[in-house]
């Protein structure tokens, strides 16, 4: 694949993998027949914080919420799967969702969209570029907005917004190389556009862009499903949206209950009261595959195990701490003990398989407990380096893992407290830097190379987990950028550069990749892999 493989469409909509076939009479599992379609039970370990995210929206349940209540003004189109591999997006391809068609300027500086005019919202409101200004003036200019932090030097305001008419919208970008990267970033949820309508009528002088309302109150969006239902810790109920642009969803009712302890989600499933469980071990994955009682899948997975270290917190404000931590971690044990080998090593966060990418110098980490002894006694540490490493009691393969480390990191001059917490104090620990260390499984949406590395690294960003700020890396991105395509081959010797540079400083220590760690009803088609890791529920049927 050349590195100008990705493309752009100016009218119409590509073929796509549509999983919303007719429906059957449903029989077995979960799955159900109400007088307006399909129903499915999707059992998970957590549910939403937020119905907002810009206010305290991060998390799995979070991100599967947004979108599938959601939608942009285009997506990646989904293609079928190859060599074993479920269906997934194109990411080097673009559809129109609410925008029925779009097409670049001839110097690649401004992208045009002119909008669906049949799109409607949850709420039933048509579609117009009032919505689409005040979405993002909203998520540039909230007091929680962060999406400067992860689009920059893409999109830096919401000024780069112009509204052309009632029915057209344009966005300029200041060099013709961002454009594979501003179509990536508004084909993903983060830029899902609001109903205005509905946010102005509860928007105050104090909240003029309604977002604390919407944090708890949702239905203000233009995705496939509304919530009809919503018991705070127990369940939410979803319906379709009749009105969404992409067609109405073969799965017309989705419920997602909460059920904390990962065994019996399996259990549920096996014994056919659910159709999806989420957030499973991968034991239990395997024995749900062994007895034929549900569906797991394998892709080219981007969700990576990893370990954020705070720079700006003893003891990982030391740097000969950071690397001995990275040699007194037991990888190929963690791959086969706690993943049953659905977890891969990484020797970076950037997609190997993408067009320009350089991988030079890159090696996986590996469990050598006399070297990280060496470098922590050259340090100068007599004594076993102490620290404590939070996780979230949501996923339990990192909980796993996390006794693993401590078990390991033992034998390698560490002693390790694991603190186990519940979701919302993981999360609001997360994002106040409080953690000495914490267990994390996470992803890029957007597969664009500055993305990936800014994601994560931005200095002062709230998802810069290690809050780490080093002038090498951000001069790497600053010349990949300046590069132009971000998929060429000049480019990706500044990204390789910029990997290079968080292998030898490790804010994180990134060790894996792991398969979807859900499975699926036998009877339910339309799984679909996404790189934000979540079920598109437009896309599920029962055959």
């Amino acid at each position: 694949m050349s590195s100008r493989s990705w493309r752009t469409r100016t009218a119409g909509v590509s073929a796509v993998l549509t999983a919303s076939l007719v429906l059957a009479a449903c029989s077995g599992g979960g799955g159900d027949e109400s007088a307006s379609g399909a129903a499915v039970t999707i059992v998970t370990a957590a549910q939403t914080q937020s119905f907002a995210n810009d206010w305290s929206g991060t998390g799995y349940e979070a991100a599967e919420y947004f979108m599938n209540t959601g939608a942009t003004l285009i997506r990646n189109p989904y293609v079928e799967g190859s060599d074993g591999l479920a269906a997934h997006q194109d990411l080097y391809d673009f559809e129109p969702l609410l925008a029925e068609s779009y097409e670049a300027s001839d110097d690649g500086l401004t992208y045009t969209f002119h909008l669906d005019p049949d799109a409607l919202s949850t709420a039933g409101n048509s579609l117009d570029a009032d919505d689409v200004l005040f979405s993002m003036e909203r998520k540039f200019l909230a007091p929680t907005a962060f999406v400067e932090f992860i689009s920059s030097p893409i999109i830096t305001s919401a000024d780069q917004f112009e509204k052309i008419d009632d029915m057209t919208v344009a966005v300029t970008v200041a060099e013709p190389g961002y454009g594979f990267t501003l179509l990536s970033l508004l084909a993903n949820w983060m830029y899902a556009v609001y109903d205005s309508d509905v946010l102005l009528e509860h928007a105050t002088d104090d909240d003029p862009w309604a977002v604390e309302w919407s944090a708890s109150n949702h239905n203000w969006g233009f995705g496939a499903y509304e919530v009809t239902d919503y018991t705070a810790g127990e369940q939410i109920v979803f319906e379709a949206n009749p009105g969404f642009v992409g067609g109405e969803p073969a799965v017309t009712r989705v419920v997602q209950r909460v059920v904390a302890d990962a065994g019996q989600r399996a259990n549920l499933l096996g014994n056919g009261d659910a159709d999806i469980a989420t957030q499973l071990r991968p034991a239990d994955q395997q024995t749900i595959e062994e007895d034929g009682t549900g569906q797991i899948f394998d892709v080219h997975s981007n969700a990576m195990v990893y370990v954020p270290l705070t720079t700006t917190l003893a003891p990982f404000d030391d740097v000969a701490v950071r690397q001995a931590l990275s040699h007194a971690i037991p990888y190929e044990a963690i791959f086969e003990d706690v993943y049953r080998g659905r977890m891969s090593a990484l020797t970076g966060i950037l997609d190997s398989t993408a067009p320009g990418y350089v991988g030079d110098g890159l090696e996986p980490w590996t469990y050598d407990p006399d070297t990280a002894k060496e470098i922590l006694e050259d340090a100068g540490y007599t004594e076993p380096v102490a620290f404590t490493l939070t996780v979230n009691n949501s996923y339990p393969d990192l909980q796993e893992t996390a006794v693993q480390i401590q078990s390991a990191a033992a034998d390698a001059g560490f002693d390790v407290t694991i603190d186990t917490v519940n979701n919302a104090t993981f999360q609001e620990g997360l994002a106040s830097k409080t953690f000495q260390a914490s267990m994390g499984r996470d992803y890029a949406i957007v597969q664009s190379p500055p993305y990936v590395l800014g994601l994560f690294y931005t200095p002062g960003s709230v998802i810069n987990w290690p809050d780490w700020d080093d002038a090498e890396f951000n001069q790497a991105l600053v010349d990949g950028n300046a590069a132009g395509d971000p998929l060429s081959d000049e480019a990706g010797l500044h990204w390789n550069q910029a990997q290079l540079r968080i292998q030898e400083d490790v804010p994180t220590i990134w060790f894996g990749s792991v398969q979807p760690l859900n499975a699926f009803a036998n009877q339910l088609d339309g799984y679909v892999f996404r790189t934000d890791n979540v079920i598109d529920y437009s896309q599920l049927s029962i055959g």
